[in-house]
């Protein structure tokens, strides 16, 4: 069966829950919905992109805690996008955690969270986001209280599914107030000088091999939108472009080799 490759990422992660058994959904909805909010869950399944899935592996890395378990989910979800070839190639094998990153480690540090730098733009739209996910927890109420009036529950998909939104919603609603709640604005204190790479900055690279141009925003991790040009913080040529100055060459290593980049131009 071959679905619309355009199907937003929110409508796969559905067709994929309601397609396992009741006990094999048990404790993957946490992990995968984390997922699924931090790609955005109106983003294209067909706009995944080995960056994309590997950038979010790092992300779960630098948030501590057994990051490989927490992945194993999101493994299976994306080896079915492409059994159901609504990817063109299978993104799994991209999500992996860096060395030293994947197993809990004891220090209180970890158990700290880091406040989240966010561009201005960014802050207001993970605001409104939380305001909208907070009037559909309103809604998705309604909805299990009419699927419960149905009193045969051996089969009631409505209200299996009714409860698997219900668990994305808190789920997202819960990781957005932590990012919000310790999240500072980039360059609100004025002190950001506009040919430092620094988050919210637009950053033109140079390929030097080729001579080809890309633009970039950096961004937080929750930002990150691949199609928008937005670049994560956490993506190899992200960590490599902050605190650079107009004028450097940074050396990104990658699956497919090395690329070498001169940094042409940094705007607010």
């Amino acid at each position: 069966m071959t679905l619309n490759a355009d199907l937003p990422l929110i409508e796969a992660y559905t067709l994929y829950v309601t397609g396992l058994k009741v006990n094999q959904r048990q404790g993957i909805s946490i992990d995968l919905n984390r997922f699924v909010q931090w790609y955005g869950r109106n983003g294209l399944v067909s706009s995944l992109t080995p960056q994309a899935v590997a950038s979010y592996a790092e992300w779960v890395g630098m948030r501590g805690g057994d990051a490989v378990s927490k992945l194993e989910p999101v493994k299976a979800f994306l080896s079915f996008l492409k059994k159901k070839e609504l990817v063109t190639r299978n993104l799994a094998p991209h999500l992996r955690v860096p060395k030293g990153k994947g197993r809990s480690r004891k220090s209180a540090d970890h158990n700290k969270l880091e406040p989240a730098q966010l561009t201005r733009e960014g802050y207001d739209v993970l605001t409104a986001k939380l305001t909208t996910l907070k009037k559909e927890r309103v809604s998705v109420v309604k909805d299990i209280g009419k699927a419960m009036a149905d009193k045969d529950f051996r089969e009631n998909a409505p209200l299996d599914a009714a409860k698997e939104r219900q668990g994305l919603i808190e789920s997202m609603i819960k990781e957005l107030e932590q990012t919000l709640n310790s999240a500072v604005i980039a360059g609100a204190d004025g002190t950001d000088k506009v040919q430092h790479v620094t988050i919210g900055k637009k950053v033109t690279l140079k390929d030097i091999d080729s001579g080809r141009r890309i633009v970039y925003r950096l961004v937080h991790p929750r930002e990150s939108n691949p199609t928008q040009r937005k670049l994560s913080t956490e993506s190899p040529v992200g960590k490599a472009l902050l605190n650079r100055l107009e004028g450097d060459q940074i050396e990104i290593s990658a699956p497919k080799g090395t690329f070498n980049y001169s940094i042409e131009r940094v705007e607010a």
